[in-house]
């Protein structure tokens, strides 16, 4: 990357933590981000943050400062990089859905579970084969859309999951 090219991605980053501050939406998507740098933080510190979309960057950790810089998040998209964990301080988040397509988890994290108020739970086009459906429906009661499409889920776990799917639920596998 060049230096004006890297120059206009820092300015990009910086009008769209500003926008942040006024629409609570953190669009931090097609960034070519590694990682959150604090000066993201700093930028957007005292503001109402409530969606972050981390999609089609490059990050191979989910950046854990931003559960405690950022706790009222409700929605969260990063799709679309290389994440194969999450941080178990993610369980102090209150999210309505989160988007975890198209990265590098093999299994559910444990986090997951924690987080009762879920609607949507996107986690297709990973690596996931193993998953507790009972625990995941026990867990999760306000889900409305379930999305595990191109995961090698094993045959087991696919009958379970529509055996004992909600009524109310949109699922994909």
């Amino acid at each position: 990357m060049s230096l004006p090219s890297a120059a206009r991605g820092v300015t990009n980053v910086v009008i769209r933590c500003e926008a942040a501050k006024e629409t609570g939406f953190l669009d931090l998507s097609d960034c070519q981000i590694m990682y959150i740098a604090d000066a993201i933080y700093m930028i957007i510190r005292d503001s109402p943050v409530t969606k972050v979309s981390l999609m089609c960057n490059q990050m191979q950790k989910f950046p854990k400062k931003m559960v405690t810089k950022l706790p009222g998040i409700r929605w969260v998209n990063f799709n679309q990089n290389k994440i194969s964990e999450l941080p178990e301080e993610a369980g102090g988040w209150s999210l309505k859905g989160i988007n975890a397509s198209a990265n590098q988890f093999t299994a559910m994290p444990e986090v997951v579970f924690s987080w009762s108020e879920l609607n949507v739970l996107d986690f297709a086009d990973n690596q996931i084969k193993e998953l507790d459906v009972e625990r995941l429906f026990e867990s999760l009661p306000n889900l409305k859309g379930l999305n595990l499409a191109n995961n090698p889920l094993t045959s087991e776990v696919k009958e379970r999951l529509e055996k004992l799917k909600p009524e109310q639920l949109i699922m994909q596998l």
